[in-house]
């Protein structure tokens, strides 16, 4: 009759070496598991199991003689073969340090067997056991919680039977590609062996075990790796204008601060299109060469020269708050369709959650990408003639109201700069701005220029936002986004009926 036991590591590890073979030294490690350690762990949990029963001394001495002693000498006087996975691998050892009782620390290494956690370890035996016996190896199973080292868990249980037969045996001739697995010798193993402690002189003063020998395993080989599978550049929608993301997060940036978060995520941007164009560059813009930034020019803002864009050509990266002022969604937005490259680093941008507050780092969003099918926020393609901020309009920088006598500059007056922006970008004038009467300071995106003036006068780019609303003679159709730092989300403008 075959026993079978299988055997599971839920860690996907076996921690253990050959005996009396130290971590640094022992060129195999133990695998297949060793018969002879099996029959210790048996042993060990004998006492726990005759514990649990209640028995006293005597009573459990009686029930190891009938019991347990003539169910480890069946075992041993057969060897086993095994059913090993055939994915498996020595890993390099794991090397940490441990204190030692002199105010010291030693350096241990562990070497360890990785297997699939979801795969067994089967024991075949050719043996019959009696009911009781059977009984007794059942329970005494269920009780071995680890095997080798303490980290190293497992769990075993008899079968009834396995689909699954025996890839490898043990054999006492050695070969080149053997492996030394420790066990008892059939029919010359005592099992008083197995009642020696660790320290005893019998096996301190032995190189094995009494009764035992090196048998000698050929492992299975690991299945052939498939051949490596092309991988293809991931392809997008074509003629794709607005790459749409989610915003997740426990606490959210008030919309004077909406600026630094659409900033940094383009940043992110800009850098994983750099590593993809020259990977030397480390993501850096300012090593790329000129033809690299004249690729991205329609991301960054920025010709191959380095000079900004004129005619807003370049994407623009929005925030849109929900009913409650919450921006729940982050739309980048472009008239040119965006590329396969350029969305692939949006995508990659937002695999990390933006710190949006470094006095705060705990304060992070999450960007999850939504289909490419999801359509855009009704109020940027929106077609109206009355138009009102959704967020703080701010005019141009360097832009001077008052000459250098106090008189007002008529040309820079609020309804004269708004109609100027309007003019430029091709739409129709607005016959009518009016303030709503709210202002609100708001970061402005800081350009290389920006942050000199910051580093030298300590000052922040904060300045006042108004909400506006433009009326028009004729329906227009947006997007409509003006003024400073519009390429990031300040002087958005939505239909009024919005």
């Amino acid at each position: 009759m075959t026993l079978i036991i299988e055997q599971r590591f839920p860690l996907g590890r076996f921690h253990a070496t050959r005996w009396k073979q130290g971590n640094y030294g022992d060129a195999y490690g133990e695998w297949p598991p060793s018969p002879y350690r099996l029959l210790r762990a048996l042993f060990g949990r004998w006492f726990q199991y005759a514990r649990e029963q209640g028995w006293g001394n005597e009573q459990e001495e009686a029930q190891r003689k009938q019991l347990l002693e003539p169910l480890l000498k069946a075992l041993a006087d057969v060897l086993p073969s095994f059913y090993l996975p055939e994915n498996t691998a020595r890993l390099l050892a794991y090397k940490h340090y441990q204190p030692v009782k002199r105010p010291a620390r030693t350096l241990v290494a562990d070497e360890c067997r990785a297997l699939p956690p979801e795969e067994a370890v089967l024991w075949f035996w050719q043996v019959e056991l009696k009911e009781p016996q059977r009984k007794l190896l059942e329970n005494l199973l269920a009780r071995i919680v680890y095997f080798g080292r303490a980290e190293s868990f497992c769990r075993m249980e008899l079968l009834e039977s396995s689909d699954k037969q025996p890839n490898c045996t043990l054999s006492e001739i050695s070969t080149h590609d053997g492996v030394p697995v420790l066990a008892p010798i059939p029919g010359q193993f005592s099992v008083e062996t197995l009642k020696l402690a660790t320290g005893d002189a019998k096996l301190e003063n032995a190189p094995l075990p009494p009764g035992t020998r090196w048998f000698y395993a050929h492992l299975p080989q690991p299945q052939k790796a498939p051949p490596p599978r092309v991988l293809r550049r991931a392809t997008y929608p074509s003629g794709l204008q607005c790459v749409q993301f989610a915003v997740g997060g426990r606490v959210f940036p008030p919309m004077r601060e909406w600026v630094r978060v659409t900033e940094r995520f383009r940043g992110r941007v800009i850098k994983h299109l750099a590593l993809q164009l020259e990977p030397t560059s480390q993501g850096k813009y300012e090593r790329l060469s000129s033809s690299a930034r004249g690729q991205i020019s329609l991301m960054a803002g920025k010709n191959a020269e380095g000079r900004p864009l004129t005619g807003h050509q370049h994407a623009y990266f929005l925030l849109w708050p929900d009913v409650e002022g919450v921006p729940r969604r982050l739309v980048v937005y472009r008239r040119e369709p965006f590329n396969d490259r350029e969305i692939a680093a949006l995508l990659a941008a937002s695999e990390i959650p933006l710190r949006w507050d470094f006095a705060a780092p705990q304060w992070l969003l999450r960007l999850v990408p939504l289909p490419f099918d999801v359509p855009p926020p009704d109020g940027l393609f929106g077609e109206s003639d009355v138009w009102r901020s959704l967020t703080p309009f701010v005019a141009p920088a360097n832009r001077h109201r008052f000459r250098k006598n106090g008189r007002a500059r008529l040309g820079e007056s609020l309804d004269r700069i708004i109609t100027k922006l309007v003019e430029a970008q091709g739409l129709p004038l607005p016959s009518a701005v009016h303030d709503l009467g709210r202002d609100l300071w708001v970061y402005l995106h800081e350009t290389r220029e920006r942050r000199k003036v910051r580093q030298a006068t300590g000052t922040p780019w904060v300045r006042p936002g108004r909400y506006l609303e433009l009326r028009f003679k004729e329906k227009v159709r947006g997007p409509l986004i003006l003024g400073d730092s519009s390429h990031f989300g300040l002087g958005l403008f939505v239909p009024a009926d919005e």
